[in-house]
This record gives structure tokens, C-alpha cells and sequence, in this order.
């Protein structure tokens, strides 16, 4: 089934109101990479802002865990699982001695709850080593299961656990024949444990309209193009608030404390609810307007993107078709046509660029692929890669193209020197680059894999026949990029006569 594409004031939104959306979101500063907004199960708006695309998965961390939660769901309709099965009998072999009476009261559905009793959540990733169940199992019960809330990854990721268990097939292999194929997903992947169990907490990664259809099919409660494919009743349970997530003295987000379902948050709106994944990434229900809104986005300020939806968009939507308004959707679709991350503009420098076209520079100690630098990438290309050399070309008014030769193979990399990113396809993964001199001997590149939440910001400073690099990530806290990760590399110019017109030009200027 194909998603209809309509005008957002057939069925019942003004397009300003979606413009209004968007200018708020950029008032505050969010860096948004996708959104799609659907009504009655057809899309009325969607964009991307380049170099983010249709295509590219982008990853979804914690929203990964609604999609564990119907994989339960679909279990739970078989027969395979029951949420009453407790985690002492599917797991006899991963039990502590002496289990406490908490452990041994612990179900399927206080998992899916948050509620299972742990006070403090393990330590958990695809590079943890030793047996996790067991120290998931270890770890102290101290509450009463069902009593307190605990956001806890480490215990959705049990969940993908008992699924393998009780079924033999891992999360992503069964949900494939009972939603992906039906729903006409892309072949979507998740990343794994060591012990091969799929990480359903975090995993996953989906294109925007993945995600749409995942969160259509959730709002229809179940049914997809005519076929009622998993019980109402569980998207009732799943969706509606299962536990108390505000503790004493809480004062954070309000959108953070409406009641948490199975693997899905309760939001502040009536009725209205959403799966979340960490830097924003947002599929959104809202079951009286039988609206759906999804979001991929970079941010750190998540309750300003929830305000602003709830302030100019939630509000305009009516019950009956509006009048056509030629004016204010032209204004909308150019927009969305449009969208990109702030350019950076800057001076270009043409007597550096001259004198830099085709030099090689060749690094003093082990470097690190570029590609491998930037945070999310693992997994999606090849890792490990050394970075063996790099040169640089210039089109007098055009872009340059970074060579990098690896050792396990060269590639080129367009970088736009005109305000905008330029996209290179390399090993599958779609990039984007874009860049400027920062001064006059400073040039800066930002890379972005568009798979992944965040990409690097590189310094090249030149000086004589030296080069540094540098990179910070573009988003605190996320990973691959942070505090000494990245502690700066040199190279020094080959020889050549390319080269020797380099050094001389850095070396008088």
C-alpha cells in the first residue's frame, strides 16, 4: 500500500500551520533532519533537510523499543509469550544463587513497563563483554516489580532475548513476515549484542517513511490495508498507561512524566502518545485528529520540539476539509522542498586553493579513516580502516573533492565550498560535506553520515609542509567524537612539485 500525497488543507490542516511549525522549530534552535505528517493515513507534509534524504535509514535508538514492543505483541497473540511468564522460568540457566523473592516476581510485562525493580540499570552495548542476562539477572531487585518506574534499555534488550528463547528467531527475522513485509518496510536492520541477541532497546535505524508506516499501523490499532494483523486489545495495553513514570520531587519535562505504556510514552495532550528515541527521534499519535507526525532530528532540547507541536500545529487541526489556499501552500511546499541544514558560508581562498589543487599529504603516525570518525558509523561501512593519504582538488569556482587513500581502497569525497552540502554515495552509506575557510590558513569541513544522528566538524590547519586535523562531533554526548577521541593528526607533504609550491605558499604566507 502507497501512502497517498495530498494537500494538508484536504484533510483538515491549515499549511500555515505547518510553516508555523517549522518556523518555531527553527526559533529554537532544533536541528531537524526529517519529518512526515500524515491525516487519515495520508501525507499531507514532508521534508528533509539536506543532506538527510527518503532513502537513507537514519538511526533511532530508543524508538527501537516500540517496535520490540509489538514484535511481544504479536507473540502474545501466538501463544509464543505470555506477559505473566516470569524471567525465573524462561531463564533457569542465567539465574543467581538464591533468587530474591522480587526476581522471582518478575514478568514479561514488567519489563515492558519499565517496572521490573531494578533501582539502577546495567551497563549494556555491543561491546560489553561477559554474560549480560545473568548480570541483568544478578543485578538487585529492589522494588517490588510493578511498583517503580526505571527507563531501562538493558531490560527491552532482555525482551529481544526471551523473544529468541521462546521463538528461536531473533527480533528483526520475526517481525519480517508478520510486519515489515506487510507493511511494505525496507529491508531494515538492528544492531547486535555480542551474543547475537538484536538490540531492540537501541538498534535500529528506518527511513522517514519506515517510520510513518510503523506509527500509521500503530494508530490504526493494529490493522494494515484491510487486515486486522495484530489484536486491538494489545495497542490498547501498549499504549495506555501501564505505570506511574513521575517520582517524588520529579520537576523535569512535563512530557516526560504523563505515564509510560508498554514501550510507549504518554504525552501531555489527551490520548495523544508517541515512541521516542534519544536526540528526537519522534513518532507521534494523535487518535482523536487521526493524526500521525513522525521526526528525525539532533537535539538535545526534546521537550521544546513536543511544545512547539502541541502550540502551532495540534490546535489547527479541524474536522472537516478546509478551503484550498493556493497562496500558503506554495509557500509550504517551496519550503519543504527546500529545507537544509544552516549552510555554512564563508570566504573561499583562492591562493591556498591554487596552490593546494592535487598536493598529497601523508600522515606521520596510524590515522583513522575519516568515515570511521564520524559518530554512528560503525556498522553501516567498514571499520577499522587507515587512513594511508589524503589530497585535495579545487574547481576555481566550484567545489573540492577530498581523495582519501585507505588501505582498503581510495575513494573521493565532494565537499561543498558554496554554502550547501554535496552528497558522495561510498560503501552504500550517502554523505554529505560541505565547507569553508575559517581563515587564511584554516580550512573547516563539516561530514555528515546521513545514517546517523550526528557527523564531525574537521579543522585542516596548514602550516609549511605540515597539516593537523582536528574534528569535534557536531552534538555533545554523542559518542565517537567526544573528549580525547579525536586528539588531532598530522601529516607531512610528499614530494613533488605540487607540494613544493605548497609549502611555499603557506611558508610566506
Amino acid at each position: 500500500m502507497e501512502f497517498e500525497r495530498v494537500t494538508p488543507e484536504s484533510v483538515g490542516i491549515p499549511s500555515q500551520a505547518v510553516t508555523d511549525l517549522l518556523n518555531e522549530l527553527y526559533r529554537c534552535g532544533i536541528e531537524m533532519h526529517s519529518l512526515m505528517l500524515l491525516r487519515h493515513g495520508k501525507v499531507c507534509a514532508e521534508g528533509w533537510w539536506k543532506p538527510y534524504n527518503p532513502e537513507s535509514p537514519h538511526a533511532m535508538f530508543s524508538f527501537s523499543k516500540s517496535l520490540t514492543s509489538t514484535a511481544i505483541g504479536f507473540a502474545v497473540q501466538e501463544g509464543l509469550i505470555s506477559l505473566d511468564d516470569r524471567l525465573v522460568d524462561i531463564f533457569p540457566d542465567k539465574l543467581p544463587d538464591n533468587p530474591s523473592e522480587n526476581l522471582k516476581k518478575a514478568t514479561v510485562r514488567h519489563l515492558l513497563m519499565m517496572g521490573c525493580g531494578h533501582e539502577t540499570e546495567i551497563e549494556w552495548g555491543p561491546d560489553q563483554p561477559g554474560d549480560w542476562i545473568s548480570t541483568f539477572l544478578s543485578h538487585p531487585f529492589v522494588y517490588e516489580p510493578g511498583t517503580h518506574f526505571l527507563y531501562n534499555t538493558a531490560g527491552t534488550n532482555l525482551l529481544c532475548a526471551i523473544l529468541k528463547r521462546k521463538t528461536g528467531q531473533h527480533l528483526t527475522e520475526f517481525l519480517r513476515s508478520r510486519l515489515i513485509k506487510p507493511l511494505g518496510m525496507t529491508d531494515i536492520r538492528c544492531h547486535a549484542l555480542p551474543d547475537g541477541t538484536e538490540m531492540g532497546g537501541a538498534g535500529y535505524a528506518l527511513t522517514t517513511e519506515d517510520m510513518a508506516r510503523f506509527v500509521q499501523f500503530v494508530a490504526n490499532k493494529g490493522r494494515w490495508d484491510g487486515k486486522q494483523l495484530l489484536n486491538e486489545d494489545w495497542f490498547r495495553m501498549a499504549t495506555g498507561k501501564q505505570i506511574e513514570n513521575r517520582g517524588p520531587g520529579w520537576d523535569g519535562d512535563p512530557d516526560w512524566y504523563q505515564g509510560y505504556g508498554f514501550q510507549f510514552w504518554r504525552c501531555q495532550p489527551k490520548d495523544v502518545f508517541r515512541g521516542d528515541g534519544a536526540f528526537g527521534q519522534y513518532g507521534i499519535v494523535f487518535p482523536d485528529q487521526d493524526a500521525v507526525l513522525v521526526i528525525t532530528s539532533s537535539s538535545l532540547q526534546l521537550q521544546a520540539v513536543l511544545t512547539a507541536i502541541w502550540e502551532k500545529l495540534l490546535p489547527n487541526m479541524q474536522d472537516a476539509p478546509l478551503a484550498e489556499n493556493a497562496r500558503q501552500y506554495h509557500v509550504l511546499s517551496h519550503r519543504l522542498k527546500n529545507l537544509e541544514l544552516v549552510p555554512m558560508l564563508g570566504m573561499r581562498n583562492p591562493g591556498a586553493e591554487e596552490s593546494l589543487n592535487g598536493a598529497r599529504y601523508l600522515p606521520d603516525a596510524s590515522t583513522p579513516c575519516l568515515s570511521d570518525l564520524i559518530g554512528g558509523t560503525g556498522r553501516f561501512v567498514q571499520e577499522g580502516g587507515v587512513l594511508k593519504g589524503l589530497s585535495l582538488r579545487f574547481a576555481k569556482y566550484g567545489n573540492m573533492v577530498l581523495c582519501c587513500e585507505e588501505d582498503h581502497g581510495s575513494f573521493e569525497m565532494e565537499v561543498g565550498m558554496q554554502g550547501h552540502h554535496v552528497l558522495t554515495e561510498h560503501e552504500g552509506v550517502i554523505y554529505g560535506a560541505v565547507g569553508r575557510w575559517r581563515s587564511g590558513n584554516t580550512l573547516e569541513m563539516e561530514l555528515r553520515n546521513t545514517r546517523a544522528v550526528s557527523g564531525a566538524r574537521f579543522l585542516f590547519r596548514f602550516s609549511g609542509e605540515k597539516l593537523t586535523v582536528t574534528a569535534d562531533s557536531t552534538i555533545p554526548q554523542s559518542g565517537g567524537l567526544a573528549g580525547d577521541a579525536f586528539p588531532g593528526y598530522t601529516f607531512t607533504l610528499s614530494e613533488g612539485e605540487a607540494s613544493m609550491k605548497t609549502k611555499m605558499y603557506w611558508e610566506v604566507n
